[in-house]
């Protein structure tokens, strides 16, 4: 999963600082947040989450699974058009403020662990991909993956960047255009330079450094789409392998349509990165088997 690779770096940035508590956001279903709820654990922290939408009147999928680590949540109750840099930085004030007013100190991760930091997760991924590709004898053409609050793809940008560009990149976007300024996330373009920055490098992103398709998001964030689910059943069917309707799903389902329509080429060789979120799957559960 792609949060984990990126919790490598936060966390022990936050370890580095003296912090005893991580305070991050995401959505109610949110795989970052489960993450984060995991690694805190893990390193003996305690772990705010602020969570974006209302309390569900059923507890399941990652929401589940952060109850059982413990974690102290603090429900955002906006609708996605609702949500604003300035929002989401009054609901991280107000966690900070109080955890200090208890004597704790607290250390902030951004939404999805995209910042400079953690995109160096999935620049680190890239190289590893690459040389894994090259032991098996295969010469990747093109990389798929989701586009959500953009780190990951931060990553994989400048992990090709670096490497001289040898693949091209199609990022499958989860939500309209929008979401990650929402969040008070950076662009993917500034996401890449602040990283290269911390490496003493300079990327700049161009035009042909990546195409975005937002044509397979759906209505929101987080709502199934037919697709998607139909990515699920085929994969599942045919591999083994499951994917979820919030991420990889979508992005799946992006991947099958682009191929069916010639826009990736049958001589290519794709790889598409799975970047987990499998709890999410029993918080649609309905969508799913119905």
């Amino acid at each position: 999963g792609n949060k984990a690779r990126k919790l490598e770096y936060l966390m022990a940035s936050a370890v580095a600082s003296g912090a005893d508590t991580v305070v991050t956001f995401g959505g109610v279903q949110s795989n970052h947040t489960r993450s984060t709820a995991a690694a805190a654990r893990r390193l003996g922290l305690d772990c705010h989450l602020i969570l974006a939408g209302s309390p569900p009147t059923e507890v399941t999928g990652n929401l589940l699974l952060t109850l059982i680590l413990g974690a102290t949540l603090t429900f955002l109750s906006l609708t996605p058009a609702e949500l604003t840099p300035s929002r989401v930085e009054e609901a991280y004030a107000a966690a900070e403020a109080r955890l200090r007013s208890l004597g704790r100190r607290p250390f902030r991760i951004a939404p999805g662990g995209s910042t400079p930091l953690g995109v160096l997760g999935y620049r680190a991924a890239f190289d590893e991909m690459m040389a894994q590709a090259a032991a098996a004898g295969l010469k990747v053409s093109r990389l798929v993956t989701a586009f959500g609050t953009g780190g990951t793809l931060s990553g994989l940008i400048l992990g090709n960047i670096l490497a001289g560009r040898p693949v091209q990149i199609t990022a499958v976007s989860v939500a309209p255009p929008g979401m990650p300024e929402a969040m008070g996330v950076s662009p993917v373009s500034a996401l890449v330079s602040q990283a290269a920055a911390l490496l003493g490098q300079t990327a700049e992103v161009s035009k042909d450094d990546v195409t975005v398709h937002y044509e397979y998001t759906g209505p929101a964030y987080a709502v199934p789409t037919t697709e998607g689910i139909e990515a699920i059943q085929a994969l599942a069917r045919t591999e083994g392998i499951f994917l979820e309707p919030v991420y990889t799903g979508k992005a799946m389902a992006g991947l099958i349509d682009l191929r069916r329509r010639g826009l990736i080429a049958e001589a290519e060789t794709v790889v598409f990165f799975h970047t987990g979120g499998t709890p999410a799957l029993f918080a649609h559960h309905k969508a799913l088997a119905g």
